[in-house]
């Protein structure tokens, strides 16, 4: 007959710690904690922190020593626990070289946007002039802003292209350009954008950027025709007058701009968008508006169209617009667009407008 094995053979081996220990150790930790209390009361500047932190280390590493056992466990244990310590000793080394060792880096005065002001110099004299610094300049803004829609080698065929009517402009061929294809000419469409189109303004680039997109995108065809005098005044270079910048008006108010974004929202609520998408205003609606302002209408996080870092802001639900009660307005807007925030949507047809307007309808009524 076998005989039943001893239940620390079966279970491993568990250390028992006796009551002298166990006393002592409660003692210590007592005593500890006295001290604690104690060295609350002493003003010892910065070593206040470093001092409760070394007896709060002690009274820990008794208790994982001794009540945890850490001290008759396995070795490969107890390097699994001070190697989670070492871990930990790095952490505060680095934190406190980077908050002792850093300097002053808090911001000094009001904070200011930064913004093309009157009398900022810009990095290149004359900027609408083509050279290789701006050439280079463009690329890396044109391989940010523009080769979602226009592609990598300017051909109108990014990843965005197949989705947009009317279709992005094709860089290589010299024929059809809605403004014309003379540097001014391209740097007032990135000014104002295209409307009735996905073209945005860009007009929030600094204008040096906008000057060195017009010419890499100039590049990638054939060599376009020389600005004149008047072209170059058309869009703010006095030429006879020594190169004289003609400062641009800002496009809002930056105290405008913010009341805006501050502004309390109307409370949209969710309604089911499975119903409602059931219809072909209610398809087109997720198609090509639900992601900018929502499925339900309740606002969304969306791009700014023209900022180099994509700047993203949150849209207001769509019972704060007055669009909807007009139909004319309505159209407008969406086949049109606003400049800087919304593309157009010029390949909608006025049957299709029409039942896109009657789902928002039905969304800002569900909202109210």
């Amino acid at each position: 007959m076998e005989t039943q094995k001893p239940a620390q053979e079966s279970h491993g081996h568990h250390h028992i710690l006796s009551t002298e220990v166990a006393l002592g150790v409660g003692f210590a930790l007592l005593l500890l904690t006295g001290l604690t209390v104690w060295i609350a009361g002493v003003d010892l500047g910065r070593l206040n922190f470093l001092v409760a932190l070394l007896v709060a280390s002690v009274k820990a590493a008794l208790v994982a020593l001794f009540f945890m056992n850490l001290l008759y466990d396995r070795r490969e244990n107890g390097v699994i626990f001070g190697t989670s310590f070492l871990f930990l000793a790095i952490f505060l080394v680095l934190t406190a070289t980077d908050l002792f060792f850093r300097g002053d880096v808090a911001v000094k005065g009001p904070l200011t946007a930064f913004a093309q002001s009157k009398t900022a110099q810009p990095k290149v004299a004359r900027p609408w002039v083509a050279t290789p610094l701006l050439l280079s300049q463009g690329k890396m803004l044109y391989s940010q802003q523009c080769v979602a829609c226009h592609g990598p080698e300017g051909k109108g065929d990014g990843p965005a292209a197949g989705s947009l009517t009317p279709a992005p402009r094709d860089f290589t061929r010299a024929g059809g350009w809605k403004n014309g294809r003379k540097p001014s000419q391209v740097f007032k469409t990135l000014v104002e954008g295209i409307p009735g189109s996905a073209m945005a303004p860009y007009g929030t680039l600094p204008a040096e950027d906008r000057w060195a997109l017009a010419h890499f995108v100039l590049s990638l065809g054939e060599a376009p025709e020389a600005d004149t005098d008047e072209d170059l005044l058309k869009v703010g270079i006095d030429v006879k007058g020594g190169g004289q910048v003609v400062q641009e008006a800002p496009s809002i108010p930056l105290e405008v701009a913010m009341r805006r974004l501050t502004r309390p929202e109307p409370r949209a609520a969710k309604v089911g968008a499975k119903i409602e998408a059931e219809s072909a205003g209610g398809r087109l609606y997720l198609a090509r508006c639900a992601s900018c302002h929502g499925e339900a209408g309740e606002g969304a996080i969306a791009r700014v169209s023209g900022t180099l870092d994509a700047v993203r802001l949150r849209t207001a639900p769509l019972s704060a617009s007055q669009a909807v009660g007009s139909p004319a307005i309505f159209e407008s807007i969406v086949s049109n667009g606003l400049p800087g925030l919304m593309p157009g949507l010029a390949s909608l047809n006025g049957t299709q407008l029409s039942e896109l307007r009657e789902h928002v309808r039905k969304l800002v009524a569900a909202q109210q």
